[in-house]
């Protein structure tokens, strides 16, 4: 669980600290329904492009990552819908942070703005198998940091 971390924090840090909180302080069915989904697709992820605890640690930092980090999250951005025909989906985007921020219309607008800027600098022109990865992170963090979660 230690190694999927890396990965959840990566993804749900913005539900755990910003939306569970703002709740009621604790953490509730939903969210730790969607923690429990993440680490089963990070797992998923992990074998597929036979990564390491190490390739996961990389991810705490800035991007561009190395290529096998990139490659688990261009595998995670496949599996929520980010990427779709190895390219990047706004409309994936949204449906995958709409419910993290649908009871803030501030952060809903925010991610609206987040995912058309995105859709219009990702580059879709790759050196590299898995520098969609890259790039789209790159983009997210951009526009909104809160989603990376460094700590």
């Amino acid at each position: 669980m230690y190694a999927y971390r890396y990965i959840i924090t990566f993804y749900i840090g913005y539900v755990v600290h910003n939306v569970v909180g703002e709740l009621d302080g604790t953490e509730n069915r939903f969210s730790n329904l969607i923690r429990r989904s993440l680490v089963a697709t990070a797992h998923s992820c992990m074998n597929h492009v036979n990564a390491t605890v190490h390739d996961l640690e990389k991810l705490r930092e800035d991007p561009p990552y190395p290529e096998t980090s990139a490659c688990i999250i261009k595998c995670l951005l496949e599996k929520i819908g980010v990427v779709k025909s190895n390219k990047y989906s706004k409309i994936g985007f949204m449906t995958a942070v709409t419910p993290l921020v649908f009871t803030n219309k501030k952060k809903l607008e925010h991610m609206k703005a987040v995912s058309e800027n995105c859709d219009r600098e990702v580059n879709h022109k790759h050196e590299t198998p898995c520098q969609l990865g890259n790039e789209i992170t790159t983009c997210i963090f951009n526009y909104a940091p809160e989603l990376h979660l460094k700590a």
